[in-house]
């Protein structure tokens, strides 16, 4: 059966229904073809395309939606080309700025297809037809996170491990948290009434009493969500940082309403090798804090997380970037609790952390140096 996709709401934009979509499970080929479709018709493109891995050096184009399906659709992309050197280099940036393909404008996008390796999600347009904009580049940036995403949920584990988990976390949260929430919500509905009641006002004492009952069933709330949490990230200590950043990623999905992009270094593998525990901890920990802030503060329709390691002098240094379109920093506000965190974390590793406005958004920049020897 082809997953459904509810029609686009005022008050949810589109690209979160397709997010659920993926985050509810499937067949992979229905949801890829769900996605490409949208692609096209999204950028009012004459045709979509996804680009996978076939082999070693050499791509397919897999699905096609549009006019020219019965032209592309399993034509091969070899490393000749700049779409095959891009892809055969892990070059990114290159992929982004290819404006033909298949001898057709086109605009590509990247796809992180994990252990499959990276593909390329591509709408073209006919000679006379509007030039792509910057909104377009948003869309399909954000579909191919998306197609990123679908490709790798059934590799994460077999769907009875999948439902055991989820009914387990289903489970910890309605006996602990649910309960307890529910209970301060009884808590402050009772002291309402007592308030709107034409009788006599509820004392100071009472006041205070309901209050203060209140805020620690919330406290006790927020620490049993908080041992859920650690929980479930105790549980994937094994896995690469590599495999811990696009877990992130995907987790940060729903809060968002949309994939956010992720850059890595072109060989990820050697990243994984070279950074120490301790501080592939901390990178994971602020790439969490960033797209946390951006879900709950930013109101972004697009965040970009890229990750790079290089020698500057004799040091090696690992650098967070993450960004977002939303609406900045508020200057008013002065207590920022996740910026001092990661600087607490930078500190330590003989780094920093700086907060940079852009038009629109903002963009956190943490980095640190590599221990040597």
């Amino acid at each position: 059966m082809s997953p459904t996709v509810p029609p686009a709401r005022a008050d949810r934009p589109r690209i979160q229904d397709l997010a659920g979509a993926v985050l509810a499970g499937g067949d992979t080929e229905d949801l890829l073809t769900l996605l490409v479709g949208s692609a096209r018709t999204d950028l009012a493109a004459r045709s979509a395309l996804l680009v996978l891995p076939l082999e070693e050096g050499r791509w397919s184009v897999e699905i096609v939606e549009g006019a020219d399906q019965e032209k592309l659709l399993g034509e091969e992309i070899g490393p000749g080309g700049p779409l095959g050197r891009a892809l055969l280099e892990a070059d990114a940036e290159r992929i982004e700025v290819i404006g033909e393909l298949l001898g057709t404008t086109a605009l590509c996008a990247v796809i992180d297809g994990a252990d499959q390796g990276l593909g390329a999600l591509a709408a073209i347009r006919g000679e006379d037809a509007a030039p792509f904009t910057a909104a377009d580049r948003e869309r399909l940036d954000a579909l191919a996170g998306l197609i990123a995403l679908a490709l790798r949920v059934p590799s994460l584990r077999s769907s009875a491990e999948l439902d055991d988990e989820r009914s387990r976390i289903a489970r910890d949260l309605h006996d602990l948290a649910i309960q307890e929430l529910f209970a301060v919500g009884m808590e402050l509905e009772g002291l309402t009434d007592a308030l709107s009641d034409k009788g006599e006002p509820p004392s100071n004492t009472r006041l205070r009493a309901s209050i203060s009952s209140s805020v620690q069933g919330v406290e006790n709330a927020v620490a049993q969500i908080r041992q859920i949490v650690q929980s479930l990230r105790r549980e994937r200590a094994e896995a690469t940082l590599t495999e811990q950043l696009r877990h992130e990623v995907g987790l940060a999905t729903s809060g968002l309403g949309f994939v956010p992009a992720l850059r890595l270094p072109p060989h990820p593998s050697e990243m994984d090798a070279e950074l120490p525990p301790e501080i592939a901890e901390d990178v994971v920990a602020v790439v969490r804090e960033c797209l946390a802030n951006a879900a709950r503060h930013a109101h972004a329709t697009a965040v970009a997380v890229s990750i790079s390691v290089f020698s500057e002098g004799v040091d090696r240094v690992v650098q967070v970037n993450v960004s977002d379109n939303g609406r900045g920093i508020d200057p008013t506000v002065r207590r920022r609790s996740g910026l001092a965190n990661m600087s607490s974390r930078a500190r330590r590793h003989s780094g920093w952390v700086d907060a940079i406005s852009l038009e629109p958004g903002t963009m956190i920049s943490w980095r640190v140096t590599l221990p040597t020897g």
